[in-house]
């Protein structure tokens, strides 16, 4: 039975990124079942039994090609750094993040799929800007000693240093007009977004 279970696993899963491949590069509509079955191997019954067909196929692909965008922030090291430190070492790889292109691709996919089918939105914002902006919230709580007392809450606070990352660049990149910045600039445009939202909200402790 374990070999069974391992054998199916592991044909979802190269389901799941087939399929995926293929929706990031032809949109929902430009793909069919057929050509995931032929490319990744299986069966369409598969698909069915294991995903509820083409939607769930797809809803599936879409958490997963966000969890793995976002595991490399999950193996940052903040050892000997302090908050503002750590909140600019997590912005930058964040940015990275969200303007590769593979991102970038997912972003479009998922924004323009979503108001046919909510659900594939829901999904995208849950494992996709929501958990990125966990990472925020989390290093936050976890140095919350170095914040002084503020009315802002720190969800607030992760929310909008999230948005402050994502905001003009991304558009940008997902409106063609902008370009795939260097490391040294992404590291500058995250210390700024660091810089103004922790302003005042520092406390006195090194």
């Amino acid at each position: 039975m374990r070999n069974k279970r391992s054998r199916g696993e592991v044909r979802n899963g190269k389901l799941q990124r087939v399929a995926a491949d293929l929706f990031l590069k032809r949109g929902y509509e430009g793909v069919t079942i057929d050509k995931i079955v032929e490319r990744a191997g299986g069966s369409k019954s598969t698909v069915y039994s294991k995903f509820g067909g083409k939607c769930g196929l797809f809803i599936s692909s879409i958490e997963n090609l966000c969890r793995e965008a976002n595991e490399p922030l999950t193996k940052i090291d903040y050892t000997g750094l302090n908050l503002e430190e750590s909140l600019k070492k997590l912005s930058f790889h964040i940015l990275k993040l969200i303007t590769s292109k593979r991102s970038v691709e997912l972003h479009r996919l998922a924004i323009g799929e979503a108001l046919n089918c909510p659900e594939v939105g829901e999904a995208w914002y849950t494992h996709g800007p929501a958990r990125t902006a966990s990472f925020i919230r989390s290093l936050l709580e976890s140095r919350r000693e170095e914040l002084r007392k503020t009315t802002i809450p720190i969800d607030r606070m992760a929310v909008i240093l999230h948005d402050s990352l994502t905001g003009d660049i991304l558009y940008r990149l997902l409106a063609g007009v902008g370009k795939h910045e260097n490391d040294a600039e992404l590291e500058r445009l995250a210390c700024a977004a660091v810089d103004l939202i922790l302003g005042n909200h520092r406390s006195d402790v090194s």
